[in-house]
């Protein structure tokens, strides 16, 4: 194994295990009327990760905290209904913000990257908007009681809280991604050398 390798796999470790940590700290619910969504910024390590190592280094941050969240921070069928959604969600995001990352364009670097914020925040909007349609609000009514349909509607639901809250998520996971970029920038040549 070489030196740049294992710097590779030790910033992953770090990563993930930060990104973690962050699972478990309180988080911010941004809609009054859906308390139950909250901002999780677990992202920001996996942002960072694809900033300084790449795309895959990224995803294996997700991965690993998804794994390390299920296995040690277990909260019942709340982890197992929402954890693969997040990381859905959060893949998306990343995805898209990768692939933007790649067009060349010939705009100012802060009218592409608002540009790929708008695209990824409506990119991960859909899919969430999806993943709950198809796999959380079924789940979520049969194994935790938790029936949104009865409860307020899932029309209501959707639009009112699931779309609103993720475009809002997706633009301050950006823009707090992006400064924790740009503060750790220094630290970056350090560990890549």
């Amino acid at each position: 194994m070489t030196r740049n390798t294992t710097k590779k796999l030790t910033l992953v470790a770090v990563f993930s295990a930060i990104s973690f940590a962050l699972t478990i700290f309180p988080q911010i619910a941004i809609i009054p009327s859906a308390s139950f969504l909250k901002i999780d910024f677990s992202i920001v390590p996996a942002f960072l990760a694809f900033s300084w190592l790449g795309l895959g280094s990224a995803v294996w941050v997700l991965v690993i905290r998804t794994l390390l969240k299920l296995i040690l921070f277990n909260e019942g069928a709340n982890t197992y209904i929402g954890m693969p959604v997040n990381l859905v969600i959060a893949l998306t995001f990343l995805l898209v913000v990768a692939a933007m990352v790649k067009v060349e364009v010939r705009l100012p670097k802060w009218l592409w990257q608002s540009v790929s914020a708008v695209v990824a925040a409506f990119t991960m909007t859909v899919v969430a908007y999806l993943a709950n349609i198809v796999w959380a609000i079924p789940l979520y009514a049969r194994f935790a009681n938790f029936d949104i349909a009865k409860f307020i509607g899932i029309k209501v639901y959707l639009w009112g809280m699931v779309v609103p809250f993720n475009l809002l998520e997706g633009l301050i996971w950006f823009i707090v991604s992006v400064m924790v970029v740009a503060i750790l920038a220094p630290f970056k040549k350090s560990f890549r050398s």
